[in-house]
């Protein structure tokens, strides 16, 4: 069963995980495949998310 109460991933954790996906494909010399693609997506959405909650929680 998942656990609902894990903290998200941090905006860094996020961000390293783009860097990632990117230096994966660029290694390869490739552009991302569709599902690469989707999870990029997925990443920045969550990536911005987690900016906005910490300029939230500065105000």
């Amino acid at each position: 069963m998942p656990d609902r109460h894990r903290e998200p991933p941090s905006p860094e954790v996020l961000n390293d995980a783009i860097r990632t996906l990117w230096a994966r494909a660029g290694e390869e010399h490739r552009r991302l495949t569709a599902d690469e693609q989707r999870i990029y997506r997925a990443l920045v959405a969550a990536w911005t998310e987690a900016v906005q909650g910490d300029q939230e929680l500065a105000a």
